[in-house]
């Protein structure tokens, strides 16, 4: 079993030495103030007795404007009555079960049950089309799959049968909702009950229905001895750095230590309200508001979905906060509500809404964070926005930007208390660090450019099933584990590292290497344009050529206003020509992921799409 001391980081890195550390803030995860590695139920009661949690609201859920809230004695009696029935079936430390739910009380009551026996949450995406969501309970070997109602047509029903699920559990967001009469009557025509739909058994499974487990079940007191450094609390899909969905095996102590590592860097305290609208089963949904709350007494403000910015605001009209709002988000999200302010103007907007009162600080991950979204989120609402880190494979958080004191921007932050980081060579990692963060290797700036590797008690165990033996990004050096981010960066001289971008997004062109990351911020400077995905195509001059596409700020019309070749000049006149894109497409709308990142790939395949047919590329 792994000992703290195990992640020591050498105290002559330069993000100790070069004045940027924040004050107070120790160096080491051994160091960290109660520091405890514990199975995940068991700490979330450690937290609950420690900060007089037990009658405290820990969820407001928030269904259009209604606001369901829940104590947190009521939401782990809920999960440990359904903990007991999944033990009752025979569901047992190591099992799988399979959570294809929006963010919801229902969501937080099924993986607090299953922490609670032991059994292993796998994550779903209530998005996933059946095939999508065959592989995931294929590869985990689910044996019991949670879902909401009104997604059974849609695709378990299709899928089970090829499945090893044994168990399907019906739910509805109106399950947890205390409403009577009038109120519950105006849920339910939003909402209906489509449990009519879903069988009572199929080929191969049986049907049980949330709400009635809870009802019906008497919580037992069920012991589970668990390793939290062998055992996995969750099995998490991710690309990984091939591209191939694949599960990430994190443990308890992968999740537990990645949050409490977090905890003296952003000074959350026990009374915050964080805004839950990320989705749980992504690790960062998962661990920083999820699990966050749980452990050190927030309150989760839950939306099933990002809602929209008036509803939001609205919502957060209604909820005291006199400890504060922490707002953890994508991008999209940030940007998404600043234009929201400047569309109805900012004076109009705060006598209406008192958001920008109660919001404390926000923390920004899954892409980069753009001045363009940045400086006005911040002028507005007073409130420090940095960008954190990470990737599903490290549980996920890695890195943020200091809130208080010296702080740089545009950069990744520093690395958590224990996180050790390095830049290696991504063709040879066995040649040692081309960066490791040190004088002695002070190979520091761009022109140092590598694969970013970190070290630290949040890497994944492992993948699950055949990707353990395919994947090589987890490798041995100078005594350490290794896991190879596959994005490409330099680190300077205080430590705080820069992403050029992922390796497998690199455009070629004539023998340069073009990072599209790098061109969408330069291209996001233009007066007339609000989002840029860039990617590469094929060109039989350069090898690549690189193809933005691009979607205008409102007011603003293509071949009106601007046009591919006026575009393409700025960008000759602002960029090097390599980088300059060669194609320029105008679209309403970027297809995005639910975690906000511009899918640079489904706007690439339907070019290569074209190109195979013998058509032209657009631009």
């Amino acid at each position: 079993m792994p000992d703290l001391k195990d992640f020591h980081v050498d105290e002559n890195k330069v993000w100790f030495t070069g004045g940027h550390w924040p004050e107070g803030v120790p160096h080491q995860i051994y160091d960290v103030e109660d520091i405890s590695v514990d199975p995940l139920f068991e700490g979330f009661l450690t937290a609950a007795d420690k900060y007089d949690l037990w009658d405290k609201d820990i969820c407001i859920f928030v269904l259009g404007a209604y606001l369901e809230r829940i104590k947190l004695r009521a939401l782990m009696d809920y999960a440990k009555r359904f903990g007991t029935f999944l033990y009752d079936l025979g569901i047992r430390k190591g099992d799988v079960v399979a959570i294809d739910l929006p963010n919801s009380i229902n969501f937080v009551v099924a993986y607090i049950g299953c922490q609670y026996i032991g059994a292993v949450v796998a994550g779903v995406n209530p998005q996933y089309k059946p095939m999508e969501l065959l592989h995931e309970l294929t590869i985990t070997g689910a044996k019991v799959l949670v879902a909401m109602d009104a997604l059974y047509v849609a695709g378990p029903n299709q899928i089970l049968p090829k499945t090893k699920v044994k168990y399907l559990i019906s739910t509805n967001l109106l399950d947890f909702v205390t409403a009577k009469g009038e109120a519950f009557d105006k849920l339910r025509a939003s909402l209906p009950d489509f449990q009519s739909s879903v069988p009572d058994e199929g080929e191969t499974f049986k049907t049980f229905r949330m709400r009635k487990i809870i009802d019906e079940t008497e919580p037992k007191e069920i012991k589970v001895e668990i390793d939290p450094w062998e055992d996995p609390a969750a099995y998490l899909m991710t690309g990984g750095t091939t591209g191939l969905p694949k599960a990430a095996v994190l443990t308890h102590a992968n999740l537990i230590t990645d949050l409490q590592i977090m905890k003296p860097w952003t000074k959350i305290e026990p009374g915050m309200i964080t805004i839950g609208s990320i989705p749980f089963f992504h690790s960062f949904g998962m661990t920083c508001v999820m699990n966050a709350s749980l452990s050190i007494g927030m309150t989760m403000l839950l939306f099933p979905k990002p809602p929209p910015d008036d509803a939001l605001c609205e919502a957060i009209n209604h909820i005291d906060a006199p400890d504060g709002i922490m707002y953890t988000g994508v991008e999209m999200l940030f940007k998404r509500l600043t234009d929201f302010v400047e569309g109805i103007g900012e004076e109009e907007f705060k006598k209406k809404y008192d958001i920008w009162k109660k919001l404390k600080f926000a923390t920004q991950g899954a892409g980069p964070l753009h001045d363009y979204v940045r400086i006005p989120f911040e002028r507005i609402f007073n409130c420090p926005i940095r960008s954190g880190y990470g990737l599903t494979e490290t549980s996920p958080v890695l890195s943020i930007a200091p809130f208080w004191g010296e702080h740089k921007i545009g950069k990744l932050g520093l690395p958590l208390p224990g996180v050790d980081w390095a830049i290696f060579d991504p063709n040879n990692f066995e040649a040692g660090p081309i960066c490791d963060g040190t004088q002695e290797r002070g190979n520091f700036g761009i022109e140092h450019t590598g694969e970013i590797c970190v070290s630290g008690s949040m890497i994944l165990k492992d993948y699950l099933g055949e990707f353990k033996e395919k994947e090589e990004n987890l490798k041995m050096w100078g005594g350490k584990r290794w896991f190879m981010t596959g994005d490409i960066g330099f680190m300077d001289e205080h430590g705080y590292v820069e992403i050029r971008d992922r390796k497998k997004s690199l455009i070629k062109v004539s023998g340069h290497s073009v990072f599209p990351k790098e061109v969408e911020e330069l291209m996001g400077e233009h007066e007339m344009v609000d989002e840029v995905g860039i990617a590469g195509i094929p060109d039989e001059m350069t090898g690549e050529a690189v193809k933005a596409w691009i979607t205008l700020k409102p007011g603003y019309k293509a071949g009106k206003d601007i046009d591919s070749e006026s575009l393409k000049k700025w960008c000759q006149e602002n960029m090097t020509k390599w980088k300059s894109p060669k194609y320029i497409e105008f679209l309403r709308k970027l297809p995005v992921s639910i975690t906000g990142k511009v899918q640079r790939r489904v706007l690439q395949e339907k070019d290569l799409d074209k190109l195979k047919k013998g058509k032209e590329i657009k631009g």
